[in-house]
């Protein structure tokens, strides 16, 4: 039986999008569904923490890092199958680019929406991530839970409640693979869209800064979160490295060494300036982990 493979001590910098935390207690990279049970079974024996990581793209870890274990699934946890039927299989840590791009070449349409977000499909499902109008769950016909002692559980589509940047599952853990029903099509359309809808995000967003995406969520029914911080002067605001991009208000970028704290601060300011103008407290759709009120 191969051991698992674990690091101790790493830098989370090294493994979120922002480029900011500190050391991981142990970090650990599964290579199987079955490692992921393996792995949750004597984690819960011992009563240490489990954390999964995909993409590290909507993550802010503390500069003090995280206790516990860090289950990190992109490193090989990166399988597609497409399987007879019309199901494709995605491991959770398959990247949401590469997804869209294998469905494209197979000829698969439904999730070009996906190909430009930087997750993982386990992120993704966690918190239902989309764009231009369609999010995961509009695709994902089952997804697979191991929940906290290790055991394996396979959820329908209709018993997640999806909703905005939210997904609620009867079965608490950590995703491992899932299942989705996409439309027969033509490569060169499905290609064709992906490099529109790229097209639009890198003349409307900060393309290749150190980032987590977008800092709030939009307000339901109301304006969204880039114009209600670019109507109070939060374009290009600043707290050490930390900025709110001048291409677009809602997303806060790393332009050197901003630490988490630089983060929190410049977070608060936009908080409250459009709570100030509008009477709207922003959620943020950014995790973080290794906060004291976590």
């Amino acid at each position: 039986m191969k051991r698992i493979e674990e690091m101790f001590g790493a830098k989370m910098r090294e493994f979120t999008t922002v480029g900011i935390g500190g050391a991981a207690e142990r970090l650990v990279f599964p290579r199987s569904v079955r490692e992921i049970q393996e792995i949750l079974a004597s984690e819960r024996a011992a009563n240490r923490e489990v954390r999964a990581l995909g993409g590290g793209s909507n993550l802010l870890v503390s500069d003090g890092g995280v206790r516990g274990t860090v289950v990190c699934l992109k490193k090989n946890m990166g399988k597609v199958l497409f399987a007879s039927g019309g199901t494709t299989v995605a491991d959770a840590g398959v990247m949401l680019p590469r997804f869209a791009v294998l469905c494209a070449l197979s000829a698969l349409s439904g999730a070009e929406e996906l190909g430009g977000i930087p997750g993982t499909v386990g992120g993704a499902l966690t918190m239902n991530a989309g764009a231009y109008g369609r999010a995961i769950g509009d695709i994902v016909e089952w997804v697979e839970i191991v929940d906290p002692e290790g055991t394996l559980h396979r959820v329908a589509a209709r018993d997640i409640r999806f909703s905005y940047r939210t997904a609620e599952y009867p079965v608490g853990g950590i995703i491992a693979r899932a299942g989705f029903r996409l439309r027969p099509g033509h490569s060169d359309d499905a290609f064709s869209r992906m490099k529109t809808l790229n097209e639009g995000r890198r003349a409307s967003q900060p393309w290749g800064e150190r980032t987590f995406g977008s800092t709030f969520r939009n307000p339901p029914g109301l304006e969204r979160a880039a114009v209600l911080l670019e109507r109070v002067g939060m374009k290009g605001a600043r707290e050490g490295d930390a900025m709110f991009s001048e291409k677009h208000a809602n997303f806060m970028i790393n332009r050197g060494r901003a630490g988490a704290s630089d983060i929190l601060r410049l977070i608060a300011r936009g908080r409250e300036a459009v709570r100030k103008l509008a009477d709207i407290t922003l959620a943020t759709e950014v995790k973080m982990w290794g906060f004291a009120d976590e």
